[in-house]
C-alpha cells in the first residue's frame, strides 16, 4: 500500500461546478447536426465556458456530449437567461439543432479533488482526441469510503499512463443532481488501444484485484469534436 498516492478531498465552496449534457441524435440527423455544430458553435461558448466537446465512438452511438463549467448554479441560470434572449443563437442554431435531438441527459456535477485539466495528452505534436468517460455508482451507506477507495484506484490508473506516456487524467466528478451516488472519470489517450492496455494492467494490479467490484461501472469511447472543443 506505500505506493498508493490518496488524493484528499477538497474543501467545500473551493470547487467550480459542471454540467455534463448528453445530446441523442436522430441517426439520420447526425450529417446535419454536425455541420451546424462546427459552423454555429461559437454562438453557444461566448456565453460560458466550453470544457470539451465528444461525440461517442463506442458505447450509446449518436449521441454528443458537452461539458460546461460555472461558478455556481446563480451563474448557471443567468447564462440560460442569456441565451434565451440571445436571437442570434435561437435563430441560427438552436432552433434548428433542436429537431435533430432524440432525447436530451443533463447532470450537475463538482470535482472532489485535484482540478480539471485544461490542456490535452500530447504525444509529440499530435493531438489526438481520444477519450474515455468512465461512470461508477458508489453506496450510498458507504460513500466516502467507496470514493476513497476510487481515488486510490483513479492514482494507480495514473501512474500506468505517465509510466508508459499513453495517456492522461483530465477529471473527476461527482453527480451533485443528476444520476445520484455516481462518479466520474475522464481521460485521454494517445491511442483506442491504450485504452485496452490501461484496463488489462489495471486488471492485473494486485490492490485494485483487491477491491472487488463497484456497484455499477461504465464506461463510453469518446472523440473530440474538432473545431468545437477546446480538448482535442
Amino acid at each position: 500500500m506505500s505506493d498508493i498516492t490518496v488524493i484528499k478531498t477538497l474543501p467545500p465552496g473551493t470547487s467550480k461546478l459542471y454540467e455534463l449534457r448528453i445530446y441523442s441524435i436522430k441517426p439520420s440527423c447526425m450529417g446535419n447536426y454536425l455541420q451546424i455544430t462546427k459552423g454555429k458553435y461559437h454562438l453557444r461558448k461566448a456565453h460560458s465556458k466550453l470544457v470539451g466537446s465528444w461525440i461517442t465512438e463506442i458505447g450509446d452511438v449518436n449521441e454528443a456530449l458537452h461539458l460546461w463549467e460555472y461558478d455556481n448554479l446563480s451563474h448557471r441560470a443567468s447564462v440560460r437567461a442569456a441565451l434565451g434572449a440571445d436571437r442570434t443563437w435561437k435563430v441560427e442554431y438552436a432552433n434548428e439543432a433542436h429537431e435533430y435531438f432524440d432525447r436530451q441527459h443533463s447532470q450537475l456535477l463538482s470535482v472532489p479533488w485535484g482540478t480539471v485539466a485544461t490542456e490535452p495528452f500530447v504525444e509529440g505534436v499530435v493531438l489526438t482526441g481520444i477519450y474515455q468517460l468512465c461512470a461508477l455508482q458508489v453506496r450510498s451507506d458507504a460513500a466516502n469510503m467507496d470514493i476513497d477507495k476510487f481515488s486510490q484506484i483513479t492514482s494507480i490508473q495514473e501512474r500506468l499512463l505517465s509510466e508508459k506516456k499513453t495517456g492522461k487524467l483530465m477529471g473527476v466528478f461527482t453527480t451533485q443532481i443528476g444520476d445520484c451516488d455516481t462518479v466520474y472519470q475522464l481521460w485521454n489517450y494517445k491511442t483506442m488501444d491504450d485504452v485496452l492496455e490501461c484496463k488489462e494492467a489495471l486488471d492485473n494490479n494486485s490492490f485494485y484485484r483487491s477491491q472487488g467490484a463497484f456497484v455499477k461501472v461504465s464506461s463510453k469511447l469518446l472523440t473530440a469534436l474538432t473545431s468545437v472543443s477546446p480538448l482535442l
